[in-house]
Protein backbone atom coordinates (compact mmCIF):
# COMPACT_ATOMS: atom_id res chain seq x y z
CA UNK A 1 0.00 0.00 0.00
CA UNK A 2 1.60 3.50 -1.02
CA UNK A 3 2.09 6.04 1.30
CA UNK A 4 -0.60 8.63 1.16
CA UNK A 5 1.84 11.19 2.73
CA UNK A 6 4.06 10.79 -0.37
CA UNK A 7 1.05 10.66 -3.01
CA UNK A 8 0.23 14.19 -2.19
CA UNK A 9 4.21 15.40 -1.67
CA UNK A 10 4.59 15.32 -5.13
CA UNK A 11 1.29 18.19 -5.95
CA UNK A 12 2.08 19.88 -3.01
CA UNK A 13 5.58 20.52 -3.53
CA UNK A 14 4.70 21.49 -6.91
CA UNK A 15 2.06 23.95 -6.72
CA UNK A 16 3.81 25.29 -3.49
CA UNK A 17 6.74 25.91 -6.11
CA UNK A 18 4.54 27.15 -8.32
CA UNK A 19 3.54 29.51 -6.41
CA UNK A 20 6.88 30.85 -5.95
CA UNK A 21 7.74 31.16 -9.91
CA UNK A 22 5.13 33.97 -10.05
CA UNK A 23 7.31 36.26 -9.09
CA UNK A 24 10.49 34.83 -10.88
CA UNK A 25 8.34 34.65 -13.96
CA UNK A 26 7.13 38.16 -13.67
CA UNK A 27 10.95 39.22 -13.08
CA UNK A 28 12.30 37.24 -16.28
CA UNK A 29 9.09 39.57 -17.98
CA UNK A 30 10.41 42.75 -17.05
CA UNK A 31 13.92 42.13 -17.98
CA UNK A 32 13.24 40.59 -21.14
CA UNK A 33 14.07 36.76 -20.43
CA UNK A 34 10.61 35.13 -20.30
CA UNK A 35 11.58 33.15 -22.91
CA UNK A 36 14.99 32.04 -21.37
CA UNK A 37 15.21 28.91 -19.62
CA UNK A 38 19.04 29.75 -18.38
CA UNK A 39 17.58 32.99 -16.64
CA UNK A 40 19.33 32.39 -13.21
CA UNK A 41 16.45 33.25 -10.72
CA UNK A 42 14.32 30.44 -12.36
CA UNK A 43 17.64 27.64 -12.36
CA UNK A 44 17.53 28.77 -8.74
CA UNK A 45 13.79 27.98 -7.99
CA UNK A 46 14.26 24.47 -10.55
CA UNK A 47 17.39 23.66 -8.82
CA UNK A 48 16.02 23.99 -5.36
CA UNK A 49 13.18 21.81 -5.91
CA UNK A 50 14.90 19.21 -7.68
CA UNK A 51 16.67 19.19 -3.97
CA UNK A 52 13.47 19.46 -1.93
CA UNK A 53 11.37 16.05 -4.06
CA UNK A 54 14.98 14.09 -3.79
CA UNK A 55 14.75 14.81 0.18
CA UNK A 56 11.37 14.48 0.59
CA UNK A 57 11.58 11.76 -1.74
CA UNK A 58 14.28 10.28 0.33
CA UNK A 59 12.97 10.64 3.81
CA UNK A 60 9.20 9.34 2.45
CA UNK A 61 10.60 6.22 0.97
CA UNK A 62 9.55 6.92 -2.43
CA UNK A 63 11.82 6.77 -5.36
CA UNK A 64 9.60 8.21 -7.84
CA UNK A 65 9.81 11.37 -6.55
CA UNK A 66 13.55 10.98 -5.74
CA UNK A 67 13.92 10.10 -9.37
CA UNK A 68 11.95 13.29 -10.39
CA UNK A 69 14.06 15.49 -8.09
CA UNK A 70 16.97 14.03 -9.73
CA UNK A 71 16.10 14.28 -13.56
CA UNK A 72 14.76 18.14 -12.30
CA UNK A 73 18.34 18.27 -10.54
CA UNK A 74 20.34 16.76 -14.38
CA UNK A 75 17.95 18.89 -16.28
CA UNK A 76 18.86 21.94 -14.26
CA UNK A 77 22.97 21.14 -13.97
CA UNK A 78 22.48 20.59 -18.19
CA UNK A 79 20.65 24.43 -18.24
CA UNK A 80 23.48 25.64 -15.59
CA UNK A 81 26.13 24.68 -17.74
CA UNK A 82 24.58 25.49 -20.74
CA UNK A 83 24.32 29.27 -19.16
CA UNK A 84 27.69 29.20 -18.04
CA UNK A 85 29.24 28.55 -21.94
CA UNK A 86 27.04 30.49 -22.67
CA UNK A 87 28.50 33.46 -20.42
CA UNK A 88 31.84 32.20 -21.38
CA UNK A 89 31.19 32.86 -25.07
CA UNK A 90 29.58 35.93 -24.30
CA UNK A 91 32.54 36.99 -22.24
CA UNK A 92 34.56 35.95 -25.43
CA UNK A 93 32.34 38.18 -27.54
CA UNK A 94 32.78 40.79 -25.87
CA UNK A 95 36.80 40.56 -25.60
CA UNK A 96 36.71 40.12 -29.32
CA UNK A 97 34.30 42.96 -29.69
CA UNK A 98 36.49 45.33 -27.74
CA UNK A 99 39.51 44.08 -29.50
CA UNK A 100 37.48 45.12 -32.79
CA UNK A 101 36.36 48.22 -31.03
CA UNK A 102 40.33 49.05 -30.50
CA UNK A 103 41.35 47.85 -33.52
CA UNK A 104 38.54 50.45 -35.74
CA UNK A 105 39.86 52.99 -33.26
CA UNK A 106 43.34 52.44 -34.06
CA UNK A 107 42.64 51.92 -38.11
CA UNK A 108 40.23 55.84 -37.47
CA UNK A 109 43.19 57.11 -35.95
CA UNK A 110 45.84 55.90 -38.69
CA UNK A 111 43.63 57.48 -41.05
CA UNK A 112 43.13 60.80 -39.21
CA UNK A 113 47.02 60.90 -38.94
CA UNK A 114 46.97 59.51 -42.67
CA UNK A 115 44.52 62.75 -43.83
CA UNK A 116 46.65 65.22 -41.35
CA UNK A 117 50.23 64.08 -42.82
CA UNK A 118 48.98 64.53 -46.33
CA UNK A 119 47.31 68.08 -45.49
CA UNK A 120 50.39 69.05 -44.25
CA UNK A 121 52.45 67.44 -47.28
CA UNK A 122 49.97 69.16 -49.22
CA UNK A 123 50.15 72.77 -47.70
CA UNK A 124 53.94 72.36 -47.78
CA UNK A 125 53.71 71.56 -51.66
CA UNK A 126 51.37 74.47 -51.85
CA UNK A 127 53.82 76.59 -50.04
CA UNK A 128 56.31 75.58 -51.81
CA UNK A 129 54.69 76.49 -55.39
CA UNK A 130 53.79 80.13 -53.97
CA UNK A 131 57.40 80.60 -52.97
CA UNK A 132 58.70 79.65 -56.31
CA UNK A 133 55.70 81.38 -58.20
CA UNK A 134 57.08 84.99 -56.09
CA UNK A 135 60.25 83.43 -56.64
CA UNK A 136 59.99 83.99 -60.19
CA UNK A 137 57.71 87.22 -60.63
CA UNK A 138 60.81 88.57 -58.74
CA UNK A 139 63.30 87.53 -61.30
CA UNK A 140 61.23 88.44 -64.15
CA UNK A 141 60.74 92.02 -62.34
CA UNK A 142 64.30 92.07 -62.35
CA UNK A 143 65.07 90.80 -65.42
CA UNK A 144 62.71 94.08 -66.80
CA UNK A 145 64.19 96.43 -65.09
CA UNK A 146 67.23 95.06 -66.02
CA UNK A 147 66.25 95.25 -69.96
CA UNK A 148 64.86 98.82 -68.60
CA UNK A 149 68.57 100.07 -67.62
CA UNK A 150 70.07 98.58 -70.64
CA UNK A 151 68.20 99.78 -73.09
CA UNK A 152 68.66 103.47 -71.07
CA UNK A 153 72.16 102.81 -71.25
CA UNK A 154 72.28 102.30 -75.15
CA UNK A 155 69.62 104.89 -75.80
CA UNK A 156 72.50 107.35 -73.87
CA UNK A 157 74.90 105.92 -75.71
CA UNK A 158 73.49 106.07 -79.13
CA UNK A 159 72.10 110.01 -78.05
CA UNK A 160 75.63 110.33 -76.91
CA UNK A 161 77.16 108.96 -80.44
CA UNK A 162 74.28 111.22 -82.29
CA UNK A 163 75.66 114.26 -80.39
CA UNK A 164 78.83 113.29 -81.30
CA UNK A 165 78.33 113.02 -85.07
CA UNK A 166 76.71 116.37 -84.93
CA UNK A 167 79.23 118.03 -83.22
CA UNK A 168 81.89 116.82 -86.02
CA UNK A 169 79.51 117.48 -89.02
CA UNK A 170 78.82 120.92 -87.84
CA UNK A 171 82.71 121.55 -87.57
CA UNK A 172 83.62 119.84 -91.08
CA UNK A 173 80.71 121.98 -92.53
CA UNK A 174 82.16 125.27 -90.78
CA UNK A 175 85.69 124.25 -91.39
CA UNK A 176 84.53 123.60 -95.10
CA UNK A 177 82.96 127.51 -95.52
CA UNK A 178 86.02 128.77 -94.25
CA UNK A 179 88.03 127.06 -96.86
CA UNK A 180 85.43 128.44 -99.49
CA UNK A 181 86.14 131.90 -97.96
CA UNK A 182 90.07 131.33 -97.94
CA UNK A 183 89.74 130.53 -101.42
CA UNK A 184 87.36 133.31 -102.75
CA UNK A 185 89.51 135.42 -100.99
CA UNK A 186 92.95 133.98 -102.79
CA UNK A 187 90.50 134.32 -106.21
CA UNK A 188 89.74 137.72 -105.80
CA UNK A 189 93.22 138.42 -104.47
CA UNK A 190 94.55 137.22 -107.53
CA UNK A 191 91.97 138.82 -110.02
CA UNK A 192 93.06 142.24 -107.96
CA UNK A 193 96.36 141.53 -109.01
CA UNK A 194 95.87 140.57 -112.85
CA UNK A 195 93.61 143.55 -113.36
CA UNK A 196 96.49 146.22 -111.48
CA UNK A 197 99.10 144.23 -114.06
CA UNK A 198 96.61 144.88 -116.81
CA UNK A 199 95.91 148.17 -116.36
CA UNK A 200 100.07 148.98 -115.83
CA UNK A 201 100.60 147.22 -119.18
CA UNK A 202 98.28 149.59 -120.59
CA UNK A 203 99.55 152.77 -118.78
CA UNK A 204 103.37 152.30 -120.82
Amino acid sequence: MSNPVSAVAGPVISLGFGVARLPVGLLAQITGNGRNPEFGPSLAIDGLEAGVRQVVGSLLGDPDLARQGEVKDARVQQRTEAAEREEAAQARRQVADDRLEQRREADQQARRQAREQEKAQHEKLEEEKRRREQQAKEREQQRKQDAKREEQRRQEIADEKAHEAKRTRVQAETEAVEAEREAAARKAEALGTAEAADAAREQR
